[in-house]
């Protein structure tokens, strides 16, 4: 199974390869556009309500985040509960808390009515502070949570050996192994007759005689209702390019000596933090370790968060060995929230982006969400997280500190290559941004000498990109585009590749 980068996460191997659906039909109540967490949740929900349905994917299932999650399915998020009392009040709060409760029953629901084996298990998070300015913060996260009444607790010790001036438990999260999880979804959806093509990418869609046109690079063209882009990012020019930050996390799995008995999560307070979790698959037991994040595009040196990954986890936990190290992409919400429901403009066109990083609930959630709007019913989550909701305008501050390195870096760029910028001097392996010909050119080398030349600058916007040495790919610094080193779109928002020279 593939995935969006060059290394592979803990969760690709063993899985089995897709069967496309047989289609015959041209009409189909929705059209869902991405088959990784959000998309499957969705068709699956919308299939057990009666709809008929159909998932287009330009790669494989899981291709893309959910194929590079950590699998934390929790209650809270990474914008704690006392910001968004803050930012949103406590009744809000109350009800994005309820609901985000409700999610492990919605995944243990799915489990246990079709039968999917994902190694799913129920476990407390251990959040801790390690320095003494962050004790008011964990101070400030318990009492909010106390408010909203999320079952959690003051505790002097931690299941991971790392070490913490105070700590907190909250009760009630879960984990599982997320690519045979939405395997089990896809199954499930095709049983209930919904259809999933893979190998599709949606190139258009326009009305027609009041019903959406959806055009793919396969030569098939489909009806449909409503259009759901359940892509992580909707693709092209949109608002979201600048509500949503994107940017990159690492992690890795390592095997323990020693065999799991208690499952369990934690997470520091720095920023970007250090998160990790148990897990079991078969008889190996191994930790999860993830952490410093930084804004795609923006790492000059891409190879050093993982090294630094590495060197955290050798020095906190007594490994046997590094299995499995890897990186994902995750967008950044403006205001914190995600932006769940329809494309503003647009009443048949729904969009579920922003999930920071908490796509397992988030993604979930969505599934509802998106279901109850489809089918014109009320959900208490819906303005909350409604794309068009007014709170994104008081956001300013974050809005503009997001959105002034896009700015910099689309102008910057333009006028400066990589240092040392000389098609000899890259070495294999490696790529630059170059000076060639009177233009700026991506050049890589690979493991046997041959150089690559593509057009420096993203379809997307023009922003000119940056050689990601760990993923072997390509990376926009402005919108989180990325791409492989033949050119061909790896990550939206950009719709077509790198131009090759």
């Amino acid at each position: 199974m593939k995935r969006d980068g060059r290394n592979k996460s803990l969760w690709v191997n063993g899985l089995h390869i897709h069967e496309n659906s047989p289609v015959e039909q041209e009409f189909f109540d929705a059209v869902i556009v991405g088959a990784g967490i959000t998309g499957l949740t969705l068709a699956l929900e919308l299939q057990q309500r009666g709809k008929n349905c159909l998932v287009l994917e330009q790669n494989n299932i899981g291709f893309g985040t959910t194929g590079g999650t950590t699998a934390h399915i929790n209650n809270f998020f990474d914008e704690s509960y006392d910001r968004i009392i803050s930012k949103f009040g406590e009744d809000r709060a109350q009800t994005i808390a309820d609901n985000a409760s409700r999610v492990s029953g919605i995944i243990k629901n799915n489990i246990d009515r079709y039968g999917i084996d994902c190694e799913y298990e129920e476990c407390s998070f251990y959040l801790f502070s390690a320095e003494k300015k962050q004790d008011r913060q964990l101070e400030n996260i318990a009492k909010a949570h106390d408010a909203l009444d999320i079952p959690t607790m003051e505790v002097d010790t931690v299941p991971f050996t790392v070490p913490f001036r105070k700590a907190i438990e909250i009760k009630g999260q879960a984990q599982f192994h997320p690519l045979r999880y939405i395997e089990g979804l896809a199954k499930a959806f095709q049983e209930l007759g919904g259809k999933l093509l893979t190998g599709y990418l949606v190139t258009d869609y326009s009305v027609a005689e009041d019903k959406l046109k959806i055009t793919t690079s396969g030569g098939l063209s489909f009806m449909a209702e409503d259009l759901i882009w359940a892509t992580h990012i909707p693709p092209g020019i949109n608002r979201f390019n600048a509500l949503c930050a994107p940017y990159r996390s690492y992690a890795l799995a390592a095997k323990l000596p020693y065999e799991v008995t208690e499952f369990a999560q934690a997470a520091d307070l720095y920023d970007p933090y250090h998160y990790m979790r148990y897990h079991k698959i078969g008889h190996e037991s191994y930790i999860i370790v993830g952490g410093f994040d930084h804004k795609t595009g923006h790492e000059e040196d891409t190879e050093k968060p993982m090294a630094q990954l590495v060197e955290y986890t050798r020095e906190h936990f007594k490994v046997s060995e590094i299995s499995a190290t890897w990186s994902s992409q995750f967008y950044a919400p403006a205001d914190g929230l995600p932006y769940i429901g329809k494309m503003p403009g647009d009443d048949h066109v729904y969009v579920a982006t922003g999930y920071n990083g908490n796509g397992m609930t988030w993604s979930t959630l969505a599934g509802t969400v998106l279901a109850d709007l489809i089918e014109g019913k009320d959900n208490e989550l819906a303005d909350i997280v409604s794309p068009s909701r007014i709170e994104i305008a008081a956001s300013a501050k974050e809005f503009v500190k997001e959105n002034i390195d896009a700015v910099f870096h689309l102008v910057k760029d333009q006028f400066t290559s990589d240092k040392k910028a000389e098609l000899d001097g890259i070495e294999k392996g490696d790529g630059q941004v170059i000076d060639y010909n009177g233009k700026k050119v991506a050049a890589f080398r690979d493991d046997l000498g041959a150089v690559k030349l593509l057009d420096a600058h993203c379809p997307h916007m023009g922003c000119v990109v940056k050689f990601n040495k760990t993923e072997k790919s390509w990376d926009c610094p402005c919108h989180g585009s990325r791409f492989d080193t033949e050119g061909a779109v790896l990550t939206i928002p950009a719709q077509q590749g790198l131009k090759q020279l």
